[in-house]
């Protein structure tokens, strides 16, 4: 995704969703996961609103950040471990070049019901496509697009994920900063 892309996509869902007027966390994503770079468009992301959730389901998160539940490298981690010797069974929308193992996966995004929302680390970090893998099931759906581009599909209704609640998103999908910060 060229920074062009990434800034229209950033700007669509700024007029769909407001940003906060001034985000929580603005530069903690440049520490990027250990040895694993954010990907540039997450970090505008984040620049934008901080963490927090979109419209009282999605949280997003962002390294560095005070509280670990909002924390990309801890979020990581717990989500490895927890995934440690099982398999995702529904792959089938996961195109061949992006298999994956759990252990591999950076998580930048969860849900009100512990969906998980992670990059599949494969190629050049702002080419990393998402995986959203439901709570417990294991199933899984694929986006192709970045951390901005999913989170924008999912609010304007392109991305459908079928074991997303019915009512989500909102008509006016809003976005509440980290309110652990």
């Amino acid at each position: 995704m060229t920074d062009v892309d990434s800034d229209e996509t950033l700007s669509r869902l700024a007029m769909l969703c407001s940003p906060p007027p001034r985000p929580d966390l603005a530069s903690a994503t440049e520490s990027g996961f250990g040895a694993v770079p954010v990907p540039t468009s997450h970090v505008r992301l984040i620049a934008a609103y901080g963490t927090g959730c979109f419209d009282e389901f999605l949280w997003i998160f962002a390294a560095g950040a005070p509280n670990a539940h909002l924390d990309i490298v801890e979020r990581t981690r717990l989500m490895r471990a927890a995934f440690q010797g099982k398999v995702v069974h529904d792959l089938n929308h996961v195109p061949e070049g992006y298999r994956f193992v759990p252990d591999e996966l950076v998580q930048w995004g969860g849900t009100d019901n512990a969906d998980i929302l992670a990059w599949i680390p494969k190629g050049e970090p702002d080419d990393w496509p998402t995986v959203i893998i439901q709570a417990g099931q294991l199933k899984a759906v694929f986006s192709s697009g970045s951390s901005t581009a999913t989170v924008l599909g999912l609010l304007d209704g392109s991305l459908r994920v079928p074991f997303f609640p019915s009512d989500f998103p909102d008509i006016r999908p809003e976005f509440s900063a980290n309110p652990y910060a």
